[in-house]
């Protein structure tokens, strides 16, 4: 992995919504980055980032992105990203780092500005994950840490999913 890597979900997206926001923004390049949150004084410290995936998921009814950046997780710019358009109003969004050292997953859920969540998921040393890499050592694969890595970040999801979604259901 080259880069640090930030998965990025919103819920609750119908199809219509969906399609008129790729209509309204550009969904296919990094302008679709800046036309959310235009004020690069809203970034954080970011050096760069670009917009690696975009995509709608019609079954979960959610829109999903993958950005890249070079070490920290974009949550300033989601922050602000939350509250730059209409269609993210009221919408839970989550977001999985996967630092690209892989020593660190972090996970964080946004909805109108405001960090709901923000948790280290998973904090592994240097050895632990150099193991993973070296093709001598039969115990430990690379698909191992992966899965160890995303088990942690489902667990996050999952949980928020259950917390702040199902919760909404209940009250209406």
């Amino acid at each position: 992995m080259d880069a640090t890597q930030s998965f990025i979900k919103i819920y609750r997206i119908s199809p219509e919504a969906a399609g008129d926001f790729a209509f309204d923004y550009d969904t296919q390049t990094d302008d679709l980055l800046t036309e959310l949150v235009p004020d690069l004084d809203n970034w954080g410290n970011l050096g760069w980032v670009e917009l690696t995936d975009f995509d709608y998921d019609g079954a979960q009814q959610a829109l999903e992105m993958t950005l890249e950046t070079q070490w920290v997780s974009p949550v300033e710019w989601l922050r602000n990203a939350s509250t730059g358009t209409h269609y993210f109003e009221n919408k839970l969004i989550t977001m999985a780092t996967i630092q690209k050292d892989k020593r660190l997953v972090t996970g964080v859920a946004v909805m109108d500005g405001e960090v709901l969540q923000s948790k280290r998921l998973l904090e592994l040393d240097e050895e632990f994950v150099g193991k993973h890499y070296d093709d001598t050592n039969p115990n430990h694969d690379i698909s191992d840490l992966d899965a160890l890595i995303w088990d942690a970040i489902t667990k996050f999801v999952t949980v928020c999913e259950q917390f702040y979604l199902e919760g909404e259901e209940k009250n209406d």
